[in-house]
């Protein structure tokens, strides 16, 4: 009996001394955590927090004040946002643009702006002391031997017409569009075809993906559209929009 009294003080002995020990461990872990925390304080008000909603997450506390949220916010409201947020689409497609769906009541047949020499029309562009004719084919490449290639349907006058020429001719010499990329905004076009003469101004000078006719969409406004090559980016191109001078 008294080895069994003996045994169990010993146990409680352990224990309390593990318990103890524990207790150390703990008080260690938190001391080194407040010191921790005293090295990098939380600051005031928002609090940035990089955590699975990625980082920069905006948190705000009492320290800014009450927040109200609107009684308009919606969904709709939400939707509106994202829409104006939403990267343009791009069209690859250019059926999807040459149709007579999309016209916009503004398109010019060819027929109409053809002039007695043949061409359908006469780009001039005195920053580059260039003066050129314009001519369609079903093949633009072949236009462009002549002179500066008109986009097949696309309009011949109002609207959006889309010209395009070479920035090196095939033989090596200097394309029509060779120095295309000097013009800026503000520089003067001029376009004249059996229909008469109009003057544009340079408004939007890009880069675009060699795939991409979005730029030759139809327009309610008048302009010209100009895209050439660039030299070393085979799958880019350089597209200049001009559009109609106002009186």
């Amino acid at each position: 009996m008294l080895q069994m009294i003996k045994n169990h003080k010993k146990i409680t002995a352990m224990v309390c001394a593990a318990f103890l020990l524990c207790s150390v461990v703990a008080a260690v872990h938190v001391s080194r955590k407040i010191e921790q925390d005293k090295q990098n304080p939380i600051p005031p008000g928002r609090i940035y927090d990089a955590g699975a909603f990625g980082d920069n997450i905006v948190v705000h506390d009492s320290a800014d004040g009450e927040i109200v949220i609107s009684d308009d916010y919606t969904e709709s409201a939400v939707e509106a946002a994202q829409l104006t947020t939403a990267p343009p689409k791009t069209v690859s497609d250019p059926d999807s643009i040459w149709n007579e769906n999309t016209y916009a009541g503004k398109h010019t047949p060819i027929e109409k702006a053809q002039m007695k020499d043949g061409s359908i029309g006469v780009l001039t562009i005195p920053k580059l002391t260039l003066s050129v004719n314009v001519y369609q084919s079903p093949d633009n490449m072949e236009a462009m031997l002549k002179g500066i290639a008109h986009f097949p349907n696309s309009s011949a006058w109002d609207s959006n017409i889309c010209l395009s020429a070479h920035n090196v001719n095939m033989d090596g010499s200097d394309g029509y569009f060779k120095h295309l990329y000097t013009l800026e905004k503000g520089d003067e076009v001029t376009y004249m075809t059996a229909l008469g003469e109009r003057t544009y101004i340079v408004d939007n000078i890009k880069t675009i993906a060699a795939s991409d006719w979005t730029p030759l969409n139809y327009t309610d406004d008048n302009r010209l559209t100009m895209i050439t090559c660039i030299s070393g980016q085979e799958d880019k191109r350089l597209c200049v929009t001009a559009i109609e001078k106002m009186a």
